[in-house]
């Protein structure tokens, strides 16, 4: 695997398990990563208490990370001066091999991202200005659906890994439970 990755100008970095007691250091990357990154409000920074329940995965800079929540994937991050270049794209693999599944974000650069660590979109839900993340900037946003992208709902798939993502894809469903309940359904054909 990272022989393949680091041929296609990845960064295959040893990724680090976090103590429950060390949550707040991953909180506290998270939370730097906001400060720093004007796009970075498309990213929920959960609460110590919920960090520490989940598995929290960081490179040995620290500057880059990944958390599981069951097998969900959230929270995942990468600092610019990370000493792994696009490390993002190993880490989700790494996720996928210790359990996550699943996972949703903003139909913005990120369903690419995942994409290619072979996430497909199962769901996607309208969005909603009432549910707008807190920092949300429609400005910055404004090339995805003018501010206002969907949340789309991937499902991992192995032998999906290295896909591209299709714009669209994926059914509207009426609320969040139900893009989660498609996610959590999804089994490769």
């Amino acid at each position: 695997m990272r022989a393949k990755l680091e041929s296609r100008g990845l960064s295959a970095p040893p990724l680090h398990e976090l103590a429950p007691d060390d949550c707040g250091l991953y909180r506290e990357q998270m939370l730097e990563l906001t400060r720093k990154n004007p796009h970075a409000a498309s990213v929920y920074v959960y609460g110590e208490d919920e960090y520490r329940q989940m598995r929290l995965l960081i490179t040995d800079d620290g500057k880059a990370g990944v958390a599981l929540k069951g097998d969900e994937i959230v929270s995942v991050f990468a600092h610019k001066d990370c000493a792994h270049p696009r490390a993002a794209r190993a880490m989700l693999r790494h996720a996928t091999a210790l359990g996550g599944h699943r996972l949703d974000c903003f139909d913005t650069v990120l369903p690419d991202l995942y994409a290619d660590a072979g996430f497909v979109p199962v769901a996607r839900l309208r969005w909603n200005d009432d549910y707008a993340p807190d920092g949300w900037d429609y400005e910055t946003f404004r090339a995805f659906n003018d501010g206002r992208p969907d949340v789309v709902f991937m499902a991992y798939d192995p032998d999906r890994v290295d896909g591209k993502y299709t714009p669209g894809a994926g059914k509207y469903v009426e609320d969040y439970d139900d893009g989660i309940a498609r996610a959590q359904q999804y089994r490769p054909s």
